[in-house]
């Protein structure tokens, strides 16, 4: 198959590629990504693609060296050793070398109906190419989905939306939501949106307000769920309001601040990583998007959409449009953010102060969907790093300079129809895939055995052949992308103690840091990987000066504690401080452990000296142990009294930590008779001895067929004189053998 461009881009079937809500909802995945994020083996070097060694990439991540040719796989591995790699998405001007093909062909891309050039432009370059097939794609982008569509989206894909996100695209919902942050805090603090009116179910306060406050006022009026400018206009006369139809009644900000005697709006670019911990981060860039016709404060103006409104897709009809031709040029009707940013400061205004009050609207205006999306996503999503979204915010600035926000967009234009287009969309496209961390498939002909070890079971080896080995022996990335995925009753416990007792005690805080559990570890590791590969994605939350936001959320969750805590502590000055803290515990691999067994990682007191108390105990009774050390096994491949231990309900085994306790079935009796679930184990010496329920007497009389490693094949045989010691009625029975 041809790499992808925006020009093979295959017909997409409307029932196929338009939304994700067909996707088959069997959870059994494709042999190529069944346990992408489960398990990471060693690519075969020497296949035909790759014969360099590889190199860093642009985030600085990985191994230090350069190849003679410049070029280097599409990998980014992580700051931490033992942590998964991700793929790497290349600059327009960046060479990289194919992965190998049997994992090059796993590269596919579900295209949409609306995916833009750029977006192909940047995946081709990575490698990808388009899927015709339901589930045998890594990403998506397009159109937003009905949330019960994303319960079928698997570990190792990602979409490039959240389930509830209309609770700030929609308009009317905007307002909603800010009105009731008003009632809860104040006015003042969310002063930034303009008085809004949802009609008809508003009208006569509408009426109300309109009679106050006398008819020389001008409004706009939006539909609630429009785009590109479809239905907008700006009256000021009641009679031309509609009273049935549903519509956003705004109040027009009839005072902007002029350039060349034109008004404009700016988009900003906000990029949603998580929701839980809520990570935002703003591009660096955007758009500056002027009238194409001077402004006019006549009300005889009002129906002149090319005065009063700023959008492309409306200006760009006005003979009168200049096309932006330079991607610093400011003589046309598009200009870049930072060409804005240049022209303020140049006339004295204070840039960082402007920005600050923008980042403050855009923070609040995601805080009010966290409650929806976390809530909808919880109930349908199955994974947590499956979904992440970029926003399109417009910002007005009226002639105080003060900004204003005007809507938000959940599917931002990303269309290049000029050079500066391209220029800022490449970019943050680029960036934005490389903060999402797409997971680097598995090599295919390990996928069986790696299914049989089952989910959760570490793999050896690297993901690429390299002279460094700080990323071999990657393990369990399923649990290192999903946060709160399994979590221990001391995890349990931190996690309710902090979110319960902040509310009472902010102070409370101080001591969160002090013992990271493995949860926490992998919470933090995963950000600082992150922001790492963000590029000109900049985070505006969680920071160091953020957490005075935290009382705007309904109820502060235990992950935006925790990372607003750590940023708070390791800012710009001392992440390197920080980092190098969760270098060294990568080294012993606790992120992953599930029950650690270093007191240092686990959070209760109480717990961690039950742990030590436990290992003293185990201690002294294996210097205790006044018989014979046997490997059990061994003991019964050599005949001993299989019928003695079947009467005290003794099942000998040999044990594998990752493979799940096999269940022992019987012959005759009762069709598919099992024993009781294990309840322990104990070891003794090399042998180790499973303890078992005691068996019913229909059990005993019935003969064992021992699966796994410990299988007795024929008849049962009888062997050299032994004896059981221990209560018949006991779990605890031990093998003592006779001298």
């Amino acid at each position: 198959m041809t790499p992808l461009t925006p020009y093979n881009t295959p017909a997409a079937d409307d029932g196929e590629f338009e939304e994700l809500s067909d996707i088959d909802g069997d959870d059994s995945a494709i042999n190529s990504h069944s346990n992408s994020t489960v398990s990471w083996t060693s690519l075969d070097a020497k296949q035909d693609e790759v014969s360099e060694s590889v190199t860093t990439t642009d985030s600085g991540l990985g191994s230090d060296g350069d190849i003679s040719n410049g070029t280097h796989l599409p990998i980014t591995y992580s700051h931490f050793k033992h942590c998964p790699p991700v793929l790497y998405f290349p600059g327009d001007d960046e060479k990289i070398s194919k992965l190998p093909r049997a994992l090059s062909k796993q590269l596919k891309w579900k295209m949409s109906t609306i995916t833009p050039n750029v977006v192909k432009n940047v995946i081709a370059r990575s490698g990808f190419v388009p899927s015709t097939k339901r589930r045998e794609w890594i990403g998506y982008w397009g159109k937003h989905m009905k949330a019960s569509a994303f319960r079928n989206i698997q570990q190792h894909q990602k979409v490039n939306h959240f389930p509830g996100t209309f609770e700030i695209g929609r308009k009317d919902k905007l307002w909603k939501n800010f009105s009731r942050s008003q009632m809860k805090h104040s006015k003042k603090e969310y002063d930034f949106i303009p008085l809004t009116f949802c009609l008809p179910a508003e009208w006569k306060t509408f009426k109300r307000h309109w009679d106050e406050t006398g008819h020389k006022q001008k409004w706009i009026i939006k539909p609630p769920a429009s785009a590109r400018g479809i239905g907008i206009k700006v009256v000021h006369k009641l009679n031309q309001i509609p009273r049935k139809r549903s519509i956003v009644v705004q109040r027009y900000l009839a005072n902007p601040y002029l350039i060349n005697g034109r008004k404009f709006d700016l988009r900003m670019y906000v990029y949603v990583s998580s929701y839980d911990p809520l990570v935002i981060y703003l591009y660096d860039n955007g758009l500056v998007r002027f009238a194409s016709s001077k402004y006019s404060y006549s009300s005889k103006s009002l129906s002149n959409r090319y005065v009063h409104l700023t959008n492309y897709s409306v200006n760009k009809n006005n003979d009168d449009y200049i096309k932006n031709q330079d991607e610093s040029g400011t003589d046309s009707h598009k200009w870049g953010l930072k060409a804005l940013w240049k022209y303020l400061a140049m006339g004295g205004h204070d840039i960082e102060s402007l920005k600050a009050k923008i980042k403050n609207i855009i923070i609040k205006a995601i805080i009010c969907s966290v409650p929806t999306v976390t809530s909808l996503s919880k109930s349908h999503c199955k994974y947590r790093h499956t979904c992440h979204e970029l926003f399109g915010f417009d910002i007005f600035l009226d002639h105080h300079l003060k900004p204003w926000l005007i809507e938000v967009n959940i599917s931002p234009s990303l269309h290049t129809n000029a050079p500066l287009d391209r220029h800022i969309k490449y970019g943050l496209v680029k960036d934005l895939f490389n903060t999402a961390g797409f997971v680097v498939p598995q090599y295919p002909s390990r996928s069986k055995s790696t299914s049989a070890r089952g989910p959760g079971t570490p793999a050896t080896g690297p993901v690429v052949k390299s002279d460094h080995t700080e990323h071999e022996n990657v393990s369990d990335p399923e649990l290192y992308f999903n946060p709160g995925l399994v979590l221990s009753s001391d995890e349990k416990a931190k996690h309710a103690y902090f979110t319960q007792k902040y509310p009472q005690d902010s102070t409370v805080l101080e001591s969160i840091l002090e013992r990271l559990t493995p949860d926490d570890l992998r919470i933090l590791m995963k950000f600082e990987d992150e922001t790492a590969r963000s590029g000109d994605l900049q985070v505006i939350f969680p920071t160091e000066y953020t957490s005075k936001y935290l009382k705007y959320f309904n109820t502060p969750k235990f992950y935006d504690l925790l990372m607003l805590q750590w940023r708070k502590k390791y800012h710009k000055d001392s992440i390197h401080k920080g980092i190098s803290r969760l270098q060294k515990i990568a080294e012993t691999q606790v992120q992953f452990a599930k029950q650690p067994s270093n007191t240092d990682h686990i959070w209760c007191k109480q717990n961690a000296r039950s742990l030590k108390r436990s290992d003293k105990i185990s201690e002294k009774k294996r210097k205790q142990v006044p018989f014979r050390e046997l490997d059990v096994t061994s003991a019964i491949k050599n005949n001993l009294a299989m019928d003695l231990l079947m009467k005290k309900g003794v099942r000998p085994i040999t044990y594998k930590p990752p493979l799940p306790l096999p269940m022992t079935r019987h012959q005759g009796g009762s069709a598919g008779a099992v024993i009781p679930v294990v309840r322990s184990h104990r070891e003794l010496g090399r042998g180790l001895i499973q303890h078992s329920v005691p068996l019913s007497r229909s059990q005993m009389s019935t003969r064992p067929v021992m699966r796994g490693p410990t299988e007795l094949y024929g008849e049962q045989r009888h062997g050299p004189r032994g004896s059981v010691c221990g209560d018949s009625n006991s779990t605890t029975s031990l093998i003592r053998l006779s001298r």
